[in-house]
């Protein structure tokens, strides 16, 4: 049973590390400056990162920041075990993430694309104001209808 655990995990790893290199989300500055140091590792390095020492990240998340208590208990302070808010870690990468973004880069690849793309015109006759062409609609034909024969009365 552990084999197949052994393999399964070295091919999961394996195969999510491969997606992760294909569905890349950083640009080339975020590597080059290396502050992203979540961005720049596979994510397989960072789950085990994460899984030598849980019981840090754990307890931070457990951690009500709310002075809003529940109602018919006391303050604990060392947490909750039935809330968890991992908002502080996705802050974190947000800033990490804001900070390594070029912002003059961004700018010249938006107005780059800008120029890449076409203007597309409305199909509209231009020629067509101010009465210059008759304006009409077509009807549909009147069934069962038949024009007036004259007839004579005696």
């Amino acid at each position: 049973m552990q084999k197949v655990q052994t393999r399964i995990t070295l091919f999961r790893n394996t195969e999510i590390d491969k997606w992760q290199r294909k569905t890349q989300v950083t640009t080339g500055a975020a590597a080059l400056k290396g502050r992203l140091h979540a961005f720049n590792q596979n994510i397989s390095d960072q789950v085990a990162g994460y899984m030598r020492d849980p019981s840090r990240m754990i307890n931070r998340m457990y951690l009500r920041k709310s002075d809003v208590g529940v109602f018919g208990e006391g303050k604990d302070v060392e947490g909750d075990p039935e809330l968890i808010d991992d908002s502080e870690f996705y802050h974190q990468l947000l800033k990490e993430f804001l900070e390594s973004c070029d912002t003059g880069a961004s700018e010249s690849a938006f107005y780059a694309l800008r120029k890449k793309q076409h203007k597309k015109r409305k199909l509209v006759d231009r020629r067509a104001s101010k009465s210059r062409k008759i304006r009409y609609s077509v009807h549909e034909k009147i069934a069962n209808f038949m024009a007036p024969v004259p007839m004579t009365v005696p």
